[in-house]
């Protein structure tokens, strides 16, 4: 019996068939090391940093492991590891995306069976689709900012698990918000607010998003509109959310809802439409990011002229403010982090929100910043995310034409690798 067990020990720990456990305990196979080298032409490694030429990235399982001078050969990495090899000299490769506002649940399947039990699993396909246009377009990472139900936080799971290809995720759940009945996120005290961040956390939270005003079309999201909670009850939300190390993002159009979200300690506001010079002060004494979702300018741009005569003034109050205070906040040194409301605006066409940057004053470099460096210092994760250098993640996307010069050179991504995983490829010309 013992020779049995010796004999089948062996056979376990044998090179062909290694076990490993994962933190759980549970086993699983060990894989051999997947290599892959990316000859460069154009390397942007950071953007708003030198570009470099004729580089070779050497990516080993999902990370960067080196980058060298010139192209370097597939068997050139010793030990016997032999690489594919990828050839990009004639692209400009750098950062994969990072989009700090998304919403994947959306659309038409869920549209038609909202009403049904099984809401939950059509909202999945949603989030299948959208998720899949978003990585296609070079999107590698996003924070999702507020869903219903479970399905976001399996797809988050199974795209860390490697059961699906998908951009790296960090999702809030229902967003806190006043209201008096029992459903997810509403609450109407200090108590009731605390009570439903930690429902949220229970659920898996990576991020808490708040409502400090209404949506931007009802008479509590105007510009004078005061805050829709008592200030007690945002920093109650903030400080559970803190007791769990999880951040806080506000949706706040009013200035007033701006500023008292900024004075309680979020780390980002998303929208910011009326924020004025005490907000740009507020964001700078305490750190925090300013998502504009200036895309959804579009959106209003092309509904203008069917929309409704009390609708009207409303859209034309956004159109000539927010572009203006996106451009004064940027002006003034706030931390631009970019997010493109996809979801509300097409998914896929995340890069929209960059052109609008480039389109109220920043440069290319800074609004590539604003969907890498920057987003990756919002969401803490820039040892691992944001730019390409050994240690990080091997998210890496390129295009043929160089978006430092021509921003919109990002709407033709032709080649994706997300965690070392090729999911896009580009064809050598």
């Amino acid at each position: 019996m013992r020779k049995m067990l010796a004999a089948l020990t062996l056979v376990l720990l044998s090179p062909f068939s290694a076990i490993a456990h994962d933190e759980d305990g549970e086993a699983s196979e060990v894989k051999p090391d997947r290599w892959t080298i990316l000859h460069v032409g154009t390397l942007i490694a950071r953007p708003g940093e030198a570009s470099q030429r004729e580089k070779s990235i050497i990516v080993k399982n999902e990370r960067i492991e080196r980058i060298a001078d010139g192209y370097i050969a597939a068997n050139a990495l010793g030990d016997d590891a032999v690489a594919d090899v990828l050839d990009l000299k004639n692209a400009f490769v750098l950062p994969g995306l990072i989009d700090a506002h998304v919403h994947f649940g959306g659309g038409d399947h869920t549209e038609r069976r909202e009403k049904e039990t099984g809401e939950s699993a059509y909202r999945m396909l949603n989030i299948i689709e959208n998720a899949n246009k978003t990585l296609n377009a070079g999107y590698t990472t996003v924070r999702n900012p507020g869903a219903s139900g479970w399905a976001i936080f399996a797809y988050r799971d199974g795209v860390k698990k490697d059961i699906f290809p998908g951009p790296r995720i960090f999702t809030a759940g229902h967003t806190i918000r006043v209201g008096t009945r029992d459903q997810g996120g509403a609450c109407y005290d200090v108590s009731s607010c605390k009570k439903a961040v930690r429902q949220q956390i229970d659920m898996g939270v990576d991020w808490i998003k708040l409502y400090a005003t209404c949506s931007g079309s009802k008479p509590c999201g105007k510009e004078h509109a005061p805050s829709v909670f008592l200030q007690e009850e945002i920093k109650a939300v903030i400080e559970t959310a803190n007791s769990r190390q999880i951040p806080v993002a506000a949706h706040a159009h009013g200035t007033a809802g701006i500023n008292d979200a900024l004075r309680a300690g979020v780390r980002s506001i998303e929208h910011g439409s009326y924020n004025d010079r005490t907000s740009r002060s507020l964001f700078k004494s305490k750190g925090a990011f300013y998502v504009p979702t200036l895309s959804v300018q579009d959106n209003i741009i092309k509904d203008y002229e069917t929309a409704t005569d009390e609708m009207k003034p409303v859209m034309e109050a956004f159109m000539e403010t927010h572009p203006a205070r996106v451009a004064a906040a940027h002006k003034a040194g706030v931390k631009i982090a970019a997010g493109s409301d996809a979801g509300v605006t097409p998914h896929g066409d995340n890069a929209r929100e960059l052109f609008w940057y480039v389109k109220i004053g920043m440069s290319e470099a800074e609004a590539l910043r604003a969907a890498t460096i920057v987003n990756a210092e919002l969401l803490q994760k820039e040892a691992d995310i944001g730019s390409i250098e050994p240690g990080k993640y091997a998210d890496i996307i390129a295009v043929t034409e160089n978006p430092l010069e021509n921003i919109e050179a990002l709407s033709e991504v032709g080649f994706v690798m997300a965690g070392g995983e090729v999911v896009k490829t580009m064809a050598a010309e």
